[in-house]
This record gives C-alpha cells, sequence and structure tokens, in this order.
C-alpha cells in the first residue's frame, strides 16, 4: 500500500493514456466484481476493450478532461502509472433521475485503496454538489465510501442486461 497522499498527480487524461485506462480500468473490474457479474462477461474483460471504450472518449475529449457531452474525467497518477480515475456527467437516466449530475465511475487499483486518491478524486472533480450513482450490490467497500461522502442508498435497484451486475442507486443532495 502507497503512504504517501501527497504523491499523486491529479490531472486530466491525455490520449496517450488510452493504452493505460484500458489496463487500469480492466483491473479494477477484475478487483472489484469478481463473483458480482455473469462469469462470461467476467471472463470477457480485457484491456483492449476498455482502451478501446476510452479511445472514442478521448477523440472528442478537450485537453481539459471535459466532453462536449457534459462528462468531466480526472485521473490519479503515480510515480509515473496511472492508479485510478473519476467520471462525472449529466444524469445518464432520461427519466427519474434524482439529480442532473451523475457520478459516472471512480475506480481506483486495489494497492491504492485507502490511501486518499479516490478522496482527492472525488474532492476535485465532483466536490459538494448533489449527485447519484449507481454501485455493484456487494461492492461494500465502495458502498462505505460513498456513505462517507454523503451518498446514501435510496432503494432503486436495477440489473444490468450484458454483465448481470445488480446496481444500487445512492443519492447525495
Amino acid at each position: 500500500m502507497v503512504e504517501e497522499e501527497s504523491a499523486y498527480v491529479i490531472r486530466p487524461p491525455r490520449v496517450e493514456d488510452v493504452d493505460a485506462l484500458g489496463a487500469l480500468h480492466c483491473q479494477v473490474w477484475r478487483e472489484a466484481y469478481v463473483g458480482l457479474m455473469d462469469d462470461d462477461a467476467f471472463a470477457a474483460l480485457t484491456p483492449q476493450r476498455f482502451a478501446s471504450g476510452w479511445a472514442r472518449r478521448m477523440e472528442q475529449m478537450g485537453p481539459d478532461g471535459h466532453h462536449p457531452n457534459g462528462e468531466h474525467v480526472a485521473v490519479a497518477e503515480h510515480a509515473d502509472q496511472l492508479v485510478g480515475f473519476i467520471s462525472v456527467g449529466p444524469a445518464r437516466e432520461q427519466e427519474d433521475a434524482p439529480t442532473d449530475t451523475q457520478l459516472w465511475a471512480i475506480n481506483v487499483v486495489s494497492d491504492h485503496l485507502g490511501t486518499g486518491v479516490a478522496q482527492e478524486l472525488m474532492v476535485q472533480v465532483l466536490g459538494e454538489r448533489s449527485a447519484y450513482l449507481w454501485v455493484a450490490e456487494g461492492n461494500d467497500r465502495a458502498i462505505r465510501f460513498y456513505e462517507r461522502n454523503n451518498f446514501r442508498l435510496d432503494g432503486a435497484r436495477a440489473t444490468d442486461r450484458e454483465d448481470g451486475l445488480v446496481e444500487l442507486r445512492m443519492v447525495r443532495h
């Protein structure tokens, strides 16, 4: 575990980060969702799949980490390695969104959990704004992190048709 919170650089992603973001995103999902999603979908997680998604997003993203769709992305770097990212944007639900802002994702590799880097990402990109998010049922560590940031489960739940992941909605007003 990394001890020095000050050793992190929070910055916008760059085009040259695409492969590292793909590897990071895949690693985090493999660490966090083992046993929580459909076995076939879990087996299909590859760094290349995630990198291709990041490449599409980066095509339109500005150098400040803002995308025309309203998404704002930042990455956390430690010792020249990406160790986490956050993505915040407008509510994805067309109806029934509890707030206008959604925390689309915050992901940190397990070696850097508990260092404060996720909190720093949250503070720098989302701040204290009202927002909501979807968290995997069974991802208790993430739920506790969100609760410390004043998010509360609101009773909404959904099952992803593609990967079988059951998600719970959390809201902060």
